[in-house]
């Protein structure tokens, strides 16, 4: 018993080194929204929800570039566990390769998108500014993609500091750059959301940049370059595994930005509360983000060793350990949900609504978790195309249509489409928990030659 307990103490630790870093640097992501969104309220409600609409549109089909190169930090984890961790260097190759024609794909989406925003039944004033907000970052797609291969190689790598330290990097600077840009400063004129915008783009591809530089020269890389290296085209491989994680990513944030536009349709209060409270619950699933990869990179060297053992406990651990985090966040979501918004905005009546979905943003904490790091530790064994499915399902079969039926057939409100959110989250916890649990049995886990 004792050595079950520090066996999984071990473990526990091991995913808390690899998460650490990558969960501040996720933080670091979501805090250039939150600039943003902090900025642009002191603008106008209407700068504010043009932003979160035009960021949620422009994500929405972002993740699933962003979400196929997960594939990298896989591979490369395994790779890692065969002993074999210079074929990192051909498969980043293969994802530069990838990521030009993924680009360009986003782009022409993001593209069409922008031509026709009208059809997402927002009032003028939030269509036409959140329509500009897109037309410019879409232009950052490149920059973002890029990033992400530097980032995917060296986590996979066990290299997870790196990404924290570029991400800090690009925080500072997208800050300054709002602050001169959004409100005039320095010579520059006022423009606010356009400022914004513009301050997003530079700021992402200084990161993406620095990245690609750290993923090139960074010490341990370099000393990859000199030995024996397969000669191998990773770009199937990451396609037909990365793509199914995307499209996991959509489904679930495609069912996040619906509800955002339902909110829209109720009134830009409404929408403003909403963006408020789904940004704070964004912060908490950072730390979730960073369990979940550190739990893919661990089931990944184990599944890489062929240590079945490993690789149940290692899944098993991370899981356990995003329940200790989500039930704190829960806590602090019931007790300061009166103060949080307030970081926000001044308006009391969005404050007062913000306070209330602070109380249901608590109670799916648990849920978020466990579906998330589920997913991840998932993605260690190679196990993407039916974690798809059950986001589909979950998310569009079962969260969207009930969160229309419970806010505007049954006049529930805003209150219908986040207890809606509750559900859906809860389905797709069970069944992907009870995936990993079957798939990483002794009997029925298999690797590939």
């Amino acid at each position: 018993m004792f050595t079950k307990i520090k066996t999984y103490k071990n473990l526990f630790i091991q995913t808390a080194k690899l998460a650490y870093p990558i969960t501040i640097g996720q933080l670091g992501l979501v805090l250039m929204g939150f600039t943003d969104t902090i900025m642009l309220g002191r603008v106008s409600n209407d700068a504010m929800g043009a932003a979160s609409v035009g960021n949620a549109i422009f994500f929405l089909f972002m993740l699933i570039g962003v979400g196929a190169l997960y594939a990298v930090s896989t591979f490369t984890a395994i790779a890692d566990g065969e002993g074999k961790p210079q074929q990192s260097i051909p498969i980043f190759i293969s994802s530069l390769r990838i990521n030009i024609w993924l680009s360009i794909a986003l782009f022409l989406v993001n593209l069409i998108l922008y031509y026709n925003f009208d059809i997402l039944g927002q009032t003028p004033a939030v269509t036409a500014q959140g329509a500009e907000y897109l037309w410019i970052v879409n232009f950052s797609i490149p920059a973002l993609m890029y990033y992400n291969s530097g980032k995917q190689m060296l986590d996979g790598l066990s290299k997870t500091q790196i990404s924290m330290g570029v991400t800090f990097f690009g925080v500072a600077l997208n800050v300054l750059l709002n602050w001169v840009m959004v409100f005039g400063h320095w010579g520059c004129p006022a423009m606010g959301l356009v400022g914004s915008a513009w301050a997003t783009n530079i700021s992402r591809f200084a990161m993406a940049g620095l990245m690609l530089y750290m993923a090139w020269h960074h010490p341990y890389v370099k000393e990859l370059k000199t030995r024996v290296i397969e000669n191998i085209r990773y770009d199937l491989q990451i396609i037909k595994t990365g793509l199914p994680i995307g499209f996991t990513f959509f489904f679930e944030m495609g069912a996040f930005t619906f509800a955002l536009i339902m909110c829209g349709w109720i009134s830009e209060i409404h929408l403003a509360a909403h963006q408020i409270a789904i940004q704070l619950a964004s912060l908490t699933y950072m730390f979730i983000t960073g369990i979940s990869t550190g739990g893919n990179i661990l089931v990944g060297n184990f599944y890489g060793a062929k240590d079945k053992i490993g690789v149940r406990k290692a899944g098993f651990a991370a899981i356990l350990l995003s329940l200790a985090v989500e039930g704190v966040f829960a806590l602090v979501f019931f007790i300061f949900s009166g103060e949080l918004p307030k970081l926000y905005t001044e308006d009391a009546s969005v404050i007062a609504m913000s306070k209330q979905l602070l109380f249901l943003a608590a109670l799916f904490q648990l849920s978020d978790g466990i579906q998330a790091v589920s997913a991840g530790v998932l993605r260690g064994i190679k196990d993407t195309k039916v974690t798809g499915i059950i986001a589909f399902v979950s998310y569009w079969i079962i969260m969207v249509p009930g969160a229309y039926f419970l806010c505007f057939t049954l006049d529930w409100g805003i209150e219908g489409i986040w207890f809606a959110f509750i559900f859906g989250l809860s389905i797709a916890a069970i069944w992907l928990l009870n995936r990993f649990f079957n798939r990483s049995l002794y009997k029925n886990l298999a690797f590939e030659d």
